[in-house]
């Protein structure tokens, strides 16, 4: 597998397990990766309790047989991931792995990959009004080489990749200085929003 072939499939599904399952379900000999944003926390099942005669609920994201999921793993409400990755199981000799090393933050999944000899980093994000993740991003990412891309929900509407609205957006600046320092460039989209691949990489 070249690593400009990686075919990634993206999508915000506001919390919606239903949805997130017929992703997993129709991605699946399509994608090599799916990065989901605002993921679905619902109850998985309930597990052995020496307290709870019924047991302990246990709540997380949907997974599938054919996919790996990646995710902070804090399980509860209130810091739950807002993002999460799914490799497709086609792809473990490439030896996927969440870097939390790097940036353990519910917002942000960087992800390694090993092709042939080279270490190459995805990078999936979901910014809130707030931009919490942006600012995240730009106090970590001196400790990221080698991105092929940076992608996700940003939040941010401007004109550079939306002609039907007239105004730019401070955030912008700052999201095109965290791309620059990473070597990534803009790509124009097909639906509204930024998308950062390798400047030398094709897109896809």
């Amino acid at each position: 597998m070249i690593k400009n072939n990686l075919k990634i499939f993206l999508q915000n599904v506001r919390k919606n397990k239903v949805l997130t399952d017929i992703i997993l379900e129709t991605q699946k000999n399509s994608a090599n990766v799916i990065f989901i944003q605002e993921p679905p926390r619902s109850l998985i099942r309930c597990t052995p309790s020496h307290s709870n005669p019924i047991g302990d609920l246990l709540y997380g994201t949907p997974n599938h047989p054919e996919w790996t999921l990646f995710i902070c793993q804090d399980t509860t409400q209130e810091n739950y991931a807002r993002v999460a990755t799914y490799v497709n199981k086609c792809l473990a000799k490439m030896r996927f792995a969440l870097r939390l090393d790097i940036i353990n933050h519910r917002d942000i999944n960087v992800l390694v990959f090993h092709n042939n000899r080279d270490t190459n980093y995805i990078i999936n994000i979901y910014s809130d009004s707030n931009q919490t993740a942006l600012r995240a991003l730009r106090e970590s990412m001196t400790n990221i080489d080698k991105t092929i891309i940076l992608t996700g929900d940003f939040n941010i509407r401007d004109n550079d990749w939306d002609p039907s609205f007239r105004h730019h957006s401070f955030h912008t600046d700052d999201l095109i200085t965290i791309a620059d320092s990473l070597g990534l460039k803009l790509s124009p989209p097909l639906n509204p929003g930024p998308h950062f691949p390798a400047k030398n990489s094709e897109t896809r």
